[in-house]
């Protein structure tokens, strides 16, 4: 078993004028760093992605109390941008859309989450699994890594802007300040959240599953102070994960597959 640790020294770096709100005051706080409808319609559009106002008379399912912002693609197609207040509403939207749609007879939409986003492709291929054969599938995907700033997504086996975890890393073990989020979706869909945080002299760990269905006696949010990141190879995947916790020796961050 391989393994690299990163560690932290007694020394503290100065907060660089463009370092994440991580530290307020001594306390180390994870900021939402929220979207807007400009900065999913500016990427998606630098991803050559031809956005046309919809028609007026155009709509779609109201979800968790949102309504979409549409646009209108060639062919017929369609994107819905849902915004909400945080990624929690997102989750409540996706309940809604199965709730409203039960029993309907529809090509459905392809679904896409991005911190506090919500983007629905109305497209026009039908099949199992569309996204292999539609236009604008990994368009939609380039834009939504560029989206997640500081935040890592992994879902159904692949893993969105993983390259936020080397950042952060650089950041631990040069004493800089800076926060990271990871979003794992289980195999029912429910997401369970890992915070990193460090301020320069300390790492806090941070999990909350309250929304995982199946977390069992464990639910709820989970926080711990750790002194170092390591990377371990295990049967032909690397697994992160923080070290010298003090409720216990180590937590798990991310297993990513090796490469082929």
């Amino acid at each position: 078993m391989a393994t690299l640790l990163f560690g932290l020294v007694a020394c503290k770096s100065e907060p660089t004028a463009d370092a994440p709100h991580a530290a307020t005051n001594g306390v180390l706080e994870y900021k939402e760093i929220r979207l807007n409808e400009q900065d999913v319609v500016k990427t998606l559009k630098a991803n050559d992605m031809e956005l046309m106002t919809a028609d007026s008379a155009d709509s779609y399912f109201q979800l968790n109390k949102v309504k979409p912002l549409i646009y209108a693609l060639p062919g017929k197609e369609k994107i819905m941008v849902y915004v909400y207040d945080n990624a929690k509403g997102t989750s409540k939207a996706r309940l809604d859309f199965a709730e409203q749609t039960k029993g309907m007879d529809m090509n459905p939409p392809l679904f896409y989450n991005v911190k506090n986003v919500l983007i629905l492709y109305q497209h026009n291929v039908g099949g199992v699994r569309p996204q292999e054969k539609t236009a604008h599938h990994s368009k939609i995907e380039t834009a939504i890594e560029q989206l997640l700033g500081d935040e890592i997504y992994f879902k159904h086996n692949k893993t969105y802007n993983l390259a936020k975890l080397e950042s952060f890393m650089n950041s631990f073990s040069s004493h800089k300040v800076d926060q990271m989020k990871i979003t794992s979706l289980t195999i029912e869909g429910d997401p369970i959240y890992t915070y990193l945080l460090t301020d320069g002299t300390k790492l806090q760990y941070a999990q909350d599953n309250s929304e995982d269905a199946f977390a069992g006696g464990d639910k709820g949010v989970s926080k711990t102070e750790c002194t170092g990141i390591e990377q371990q190879s295990v049967e032909g995947r690397t697994v992160f994960v923080a070290t010298g916790c003090q409720s216990g020796d180590q937590r798990y961050i991310l297993t990513v597959p090796d490469s082929k």
